[in-house]
């Protein structure tokens, strides 16, 4: 019932975002826009998407290396197959992609599990970081004359940016104080959450926990300098996966401000917006940052919009469906994975209590 709910809810929020992006755009229009497009880019950009797995699974390889040293080829399989899995409710490619890698590799769930929450964390960061430069360091793209209940909004961005940088800075001192000095990080979280309702304190405590879990890795220099150039190189192909499409639909503005302010605003949209595979707010996020603040074409936005959506659709798709029959999977057994990942999860939930 709860799937069906956040399924729902999730398929509401697609077609508003849909709504919004198309609501100006005849499909005429659109598709004498697809027409245009000059497809000898696009290829580029499907080999661009492709290395930003290829690098997280080298990263995801030294994370997990404290509970296994286990080769990156046997990581593929779990990792496509759980991003696939992101299209369900709730993000439910996560769990699956901690109980297939843990199943097949013998760690545990809640081992598997705290490698994909500082990973999250990683990627939090260097969003963060690119925040700060959209929005501190670049706030001038932005309409000086635009204001919000009587407030610039560049002040008010310039203010957001700040807010980031404070957050990286609080964020990696937090990692290393739990990698250091984890039974006193604790302590404080446990005192800090006292007057929360028990059903979150628990939670806040199995997080703080699996996290903690994960952070060991800091310890290890040598390993948490690949970590942070591996993010930093995977970050970077993220940014330059949208600009082969700059070229395909041949947009007016090709700087490099262009293609971090789309990356940011892409992030924003899909993270406040959570929908199955990021429909409708991946869309929303590409008009507002070409449409709206770059000026491009209203509906060379929106076919942009579709056309690179598309494209990381279809790998994620292919290579997760590749790995299914590869490692001999049917959706059955797959959706069977899926409850006893979330199973694992309550289970650990529980034992906490």
């Amino acid at each position: 019932m709860k799937k069906a709910r956040q399924l729902i809810i999730g398929l509401a929020i697609a077609v508003g975002a849909l709504y919004y992006t198309l609501r100006n755009i005849s499909l005429d229009e659109l598709i004498a826009s697809f027409k245009e497009v000059e497809l000898v880019y696009v290829l580029p950009a499907f080999v661009i998407i492709l290395l930003t797995f290829v690098i997280r699974a080298y990263r995801w390889q030294i994370l997990l290396r404290p509970f296994k040293d286990i080769p990156v080829s046997d990581i593929y399989a779990p990792l496509m197959i759980g991003f696939m899995g992101n299209i369900l409710p709730a993000r439910a490619g996560e769990f699956l992609r901690a109980y297939l890698v843990g199943k097949k590799q013998g760690i545990t769930f809640a081992g598997a599990f705290s490698t994909i929450i500082v990973e999250r964390l990683f990627d939090l960061i260097f969003l963060l970081i690119l925040f700060v430069w959209v929005f501190v360091v670049n706030v001038e793209m932005f309409d000086p004359q635009l204001t919000f209940s009587g407030v610039s909004v560049q002040t008010m961005l310039t203010g957001f940016g700040k807010l980031c940088g404070v957050l990286v800075i609080g964020l990696l001192s937090f990692m290393f104080l739990l990698a250091y000095k984890e039974e006193q990080v604790k302590s404080f979280i446990g005192w800090l959450v006292t007057p929360l309702p028990d059903n979150w304190k628990e939670k806040i405590t199995l997080m703080v926990g699996e996290f903690a879990l994960g952070c060991k890795i800091i310890k290890d220099p040598g390993a948490l300098l690949r970590i942070v150039l591996l993010s930093a190189v995977l970050w970077l192909f993220f940014v330059a996966t949208y600009y082969p499409f700059y070229y395909a639909f041949d947009l007016q503005n090709k700087s490099l401000d262009s293609v971090l302010l789309l990356t940011v605003m892409v992030c924003v949209l899909i993270t406040v917006l959570p929908t199955p595979g990021f429909l409708g707010s991946f869309n929303a996020g590409v008009l507002i940052a070409l449409h709206e603040i770059m000026g491009e074409a209203e509906v060379t936005a929106v076919s942009f919009g579709m056309v690179s959506w598309a494209a990381s659709f279809i790998v994620l798709i292919a290579g997760g469906v590749f790995y299914i029959f590869k490692d001999h999977m049917s959706m059955q057994s797959l959706i069977k994975a899926e409850e006893e990942a979330e199973a694992e999860l309550e289970q650990i939930e529980t034992t906490n209590k």
